[in-house]
């Protein structure tokens, strides 16, 4: 059942002293269909609200059905949301099985591959005084959480190492190959 703009911001709008997930809203109605992961996207842009809180605490209820919903919403929104999502999309699939996470990635190949395109800097949220060893772009995060999909012991050291160019050439190999068929 899709979901009406007043019951959106009713359940994006729960305290936090109230769980959002056990809202019967959320547990009867937002969860049961996979598309509904689409209308809280839009609040993950500001990460610090109540509604972005309440948002992905909610899209992280949803199973893998929900994720070409969430990804098809990714490539027209900001760089923040984008970043969001992509934690979001690695959240929902990281625990399912090597058929699921095939299935999956084959689904939302356009998808991901519009993100893995995507050279924006990702969005520096972290306090001045954390050392950063690693400032990276849209498709860098697309590249990491993809292939610790396809191989949850992927070590993203040496790919953090590399430079734009040596970081373009792996994500160019990535996107010449089928994303499911190199789920192992």
């Amino acid at each position: 059942m899709a979901l009406d703009k007043q019951s959106l911001e009713q359940v994006l709008r729960t305290p936090k002293h109230q769980d959002v997930t056990e809202s019967p809203l959320v547990k009867t109605v937002i969860i049961n269909d996979p598309a509904n992961a689409a209308a809280f996207v839009e609040a993950l842009e500001w990460s610090e609200t109540l509604e972005a809180h309440n948002a992905r605490r909610i899209l992280c209820l949803f199973d893998a059905k929900a994720v070409p919903y969430l990804l098809a919403k990714l490539p027209t929104a900001s760089a923040n949301t984008r970043k969001e999502g992509l934690e979001i999309f690695w959240a929902l699939l990281a625990g399912e099985d090597h058929w699921t996470v095939r299935e999956v990635l084959n689904q939302i190949k356009a998808d991901l591959t519009h993100l893995l395109n995507d050279t924006q800097p990702l969005p520096d949220n972290m306090p001045e005084y954390i050392e950063r060893d690693f400032q990276g772009r849209i498709c860098d995060l697309a590249f990491m959480v993809t292939q610790q999909l396809i191989d949850p012991q992927y070590d993203q050291s040496l790919f953090r190492s590399l430079d734009d160019h040596g970081r373009n050439e792996q994500i160019k190999r990535l996107k010449a190959r089928s994303f499911g068929s190199l789920v192992a």
